[in-house]
């Protein structure tokens, strides 16, 4: 991959690599970012930087109005929130692929390049949620075609205000030129750290990788503790920014609260979020980092991604969970960081049995916490 601009505070090769996705002939490779908190255990002062240099460059109309972030699960669920956070008052939403009760659904469109591409937003306001809304701001951590937001936005049209204006913020913006000429003609705003050049044939070229298989048990942990935590705001249905940063904070104050005693001989410690939950682990992640631990974060996710020994390859190893959200579906987790404390932190409202068993019998670390934040 090459750049066209960075404004990212990080060199193109020390931020991205390409890593192999499993079994997508729509497109082979995926970008990985070894600071977004995702794929990859990164530290999260470094992530929410990262965030909030992309908020930063946001320029909302000066028409007034309600202003909606809409980010694209699962991998965009933490800009978004961070970008929610930057400008404080508006409504933060995001994308799910979750079983939501279909009366709810305001939109459902494809995101076609995807594992998954059926992608779906909710309101349990109906489409009254967009009422009043003036600048609709998408969250990305890539844009390579655009098509996503594109097949969203046809849908949302006739749901706005007629004067609503439409942006796009991403981390990476590999969109060709007739691309780029197709958000100037509808007069979309776009934002981004880095401009790539492309991007769309790095994405889709052959990578001489050697794979390694499932990476098995570890068997390494002796204790787990688990707590439900209540107070949960949901943005996979709509809610103020304000409304889920407090939530938030309340989370990360019950914890210390109750385990507090447990950090006290934790030097390292992981915090691990379940795929469309990412932004309560960054943040919590972050503020262990602020009382002296070394912390790090990332997500389990749906996407399956070929592990590799080779040299400078992002992924070495991965381990196949059961969802914490349905037991039917399978995620990943890879690069698991070795640490004194895992702690797990998932809004599921259903956890089951198998998946209390994986994720104790990969982590490595002595002594899991699992955190159930529920409404």
């Amino acid at each position: 991959m090459t750049e066209k601009e960075n404004l990212s505070g990080y060199k193109l090769d020390e931020l991205t690599a390409l890593a192999v996705r499993e079994k997508n002939a729509k497109r082979k490779n995926l970008i990985v970012n070894n600071y977004q908190a995702k794929h990859v255990p990164a530290a999260p002062s470094e992530t929410l930087r990262l965030f909030e240099r992309l908020a930063s460059q946001i320029r909302l109309s000066e028409t007034g109005g309600r202003v909606m972030v809409i980010g694209f699960a699962e991998t965009a669920t933490a800009i978004a929130a961070a970008i929610s956070a930057h400008i404080g008052d508006c409504i933060f939403m995001h994308t799910s692929r979750e079983d939501i009760p279909s009366e709810y659904c305001v939109a459902d469109f494809s995101e076609e390049h995807s594992h998954a591409s059926e992608q779906y937003l909710f309101s349990e306001s109906g489409a009254d949620i967009f009422r009043g809304v003036k600048n609709i701001i998408f969250a990305e951590d890539e844009l390579t075609t655009g098509k996503t937001i594109l097949n969203l936005i046809n849908v949302l049209r006739p749901k706005t205000d007629p004067d609503c204006s439409f942006s796009a913020a991403s981390i990476i913006n590999g969109m060709s030129p007739q691309n780029l000429n197709e958000f100037e003609k509808r007069n979309i705003d776009l934002y981004w750290l880095i401009q790539l050049e492309n991007s769309i044939e790095d994405m889709n070229r052959e990578l001489n990788i050697c794979p390694l298989p499932d990476h098995g048990e570890n068997r390494i942990c002796k204790s787990v503790q688990e707590s439900i935590i209540f107070g949960k705001a949901d943005p996979r249905t709509g809610c103020s920014a304000s409304e889920y940063e407090s939530a938030v904070q309340a989370l990360i104050k019950s914890f210390f609260n109750k385990y507090s005693p447990e950090l006290s001989n934790a030097m390292s410690i992981d915090v691990i979020g379940t795929e469309e939950c990412m932004y309560p682990a960054i943040k919590l992640a972050e503020a262990l980092e602020k009382m002296g631990h070394t912390a790090r974060s990332h997500s389990t996710t749906r996407s399956p991604i070929v592990p590799s020994s080779s040299e400078n390859y992002p992924l070495f190893e991965w381990y196949k969970l059961h969802s914490f959200y349905n037991s039917r579906r399978t995620t990943y987790l890879y690069n698991l960081y070795p640490c004194d404390i895992t702690i797990l932190v998932t809004d599921s409202e259903n956890i089951g049995p198998k998946a209390h068993s994986d994720i104790f019998n990969i982590v490595k670390s002595d002594k899991l916490i699992i955190l159930n934040w529920r409404k």
